[in-house]
């Protein structure tokens, strides 16, 4: 929004200038007469001329001009030479026999010397008047001039209509479930802000419809198995009278019921990142710090941890779902390890990254964004514990940090690396 504030400034600004200005100095051109001004005083210019001669010849010219102004209506008087004050600029010019004009309000005076009495003639006559009738000008100007600001401002606006239509476009097919829709947003777009606004949101709304549709496959398939065994157990408790029968499938309604509430959080506590971290204020977090508490708690004597900080590595973010976020990268690692896992915190200008490997089987390229979801477990995690969550709240915490969470190869131990990026704080 700040560049299209801008950008509009700009251009009716200039157009204000250029327009104006054009037309302004056309207009002037148009209806100045210095001809005819020219021609007026170029008369009396002569005429004063001749008569300041006349007057240089004469041994009275006082009376000379009391005598020729009978005949004359044109108000003429001499003054001392003295009595006029010219600047250095003027007086060579004067003196060398070049009339002055000097123009007010009221009338214009034309000075004449002459030089043989110190004396000075000055005609006196009112001022020219110019009839401009130009106001059908003036008026076509100002139309011209306001129409060209019109014209720039919609040459300006065509643009932005265009990009507004477009995001109509896309939002009212993303209301009718049209969810991967994305505008391309353009660098000189003016509501480029706006169009990288809309395509989180519509990423992100896209995102929690699949999310709830993995979760709601994810009960319906994960509940089921639990449910049937209930009701199987529940079945035979009614048809046996032994004690030691009733005990034992008491035992696996207890487990069951154990299960199906490990399941329940699991999916409560996934539902919840989102609104809890949102809900939050973030705070800045030594993340080398961090993960050495993690490591402590998390600590298995049968695999080697090796660890290596980094001493300036300051992040925002909420220290509860960082910590999650660790330990379930951690706990991925250290289930699927075989001897040794590699954790290492490393800064790269302004992004700090987190990367953990292990020596272990590894993820297939194939696999890696699968895994990232709800409920989705490799290959090799049928036969291990979990409900395929870990690396979906790793996902999903690193999301709503604005970093990136990337899996791949290590080159190091030859199994998987899981890196998260994160953005320097502070």
């Amino acid at each position: 929004m700040p560049k299209l504030t801008l950008s509009l400034l700009l251009v009716v600004i200039l157009a204000v200038v250029s327009i104006g200005g054009a037309l302004d100095n056309f207009f002037n051109q148009y209806q100045t007469q210095p001809s005819k001004i020219a021609h007026e005083l170029s008369t009396y210019h002569q005429l004063g001329t001749s008569l300041a001669a006349t007057l240089d010849q004469q041994p009275d010219p006082q009376q000379f001009i009391t005598d020729w102004q009978q005949a004359s209506h044109l108000a003429v008087e001499l003054v001392a030479l003295d009595d006029l004050f010219l600047p250095e600029s003027l007086k060579d010019d004067f003196y060398a026999g070049k009339p002055l004009d000097f123009e007010s309000e009221e009338n214009i005076t034309i000075h004449f010397i002459v030089p043989s009495h110190n004396q000075t003639l000055v005609f006196t006559i009112p001022p020219i008047v110019t009839d401009n009738h130009n106001n059908a000008l003036q008026l076509v100007f100002t139309m011209l001039f306001y129409l060209g600001i019109v014209l720039v401002v919609l040459v300006w606006l065509y643009p932005l209509i265009k990009q507004l239509q477009q995001l109509r476009r896309y939002t009212k097919a993303f209301g009718e479930g049209q969810l991967q829709q994305r505008i391309n947003v353009k660098p000189a777009s003016y509501i480029a802000s706006i169009e990288h606004e809309f395509n989180r949101m519509a990423q992100r709304i896209e995102s929690l419809i699949s999310d709830n549709k993995l979760l709601s496959d994810a009960v319906a398939h994960d509940l089921r198995t639990p449910l049937a065994r209930l009701r199987f157990g529940i079945e035979m408790l009614q048809e046996t009278d032994s004690p030691e029968t009733r005990e034992k499938h008491q035992q696996r309604l207890s487990r069951d019921i154990d299960e199906m509430e490990k399941l329940v959080n699991v999916l409560l506590n996934y539902a919840r990142i989102e609104q809890s971290i949102l809900a939050t204020q973030p705070q800045r977090i030594d993340l080398s710090a961090l993960v050495s508490e993690c490591i402590e708690v998390a600590a298995h004597g049968e695999i080697h941890v090796h660890w290596q900080p980094q001493t300036d590595a300051v992040i925002y973010g909420d220290v509860n779902y960082l910590s999650m976020l660790i330990n379930n990268l951690l706990g991925n690692a250290l289930q699927y390890a075989h001897n040794k896992i590699s954790i290492k915190v490393t800064k790269m200008g302004a992004e700090i990254r987190l990367a953990i490997s292990d020596d272990g089987p590894g993820i297939p390229n194939d696999k890696r964004d699968e895994l990232t979801k709800p409920f989705m477990r490799g290959d090799n995690a049928l036969e291990k514990p979990g409900y395929g969550m870990g690396l979906a709240i790793v996902a999903k915490i690193a999301q709503l940090h604005d970093a990136v969470f990337e899996i791949g190869d290590s080159a190091e131990l030859g199994g998987a690396e899981c890196c998260v990026t994160f953005r320097e704080g502070g």
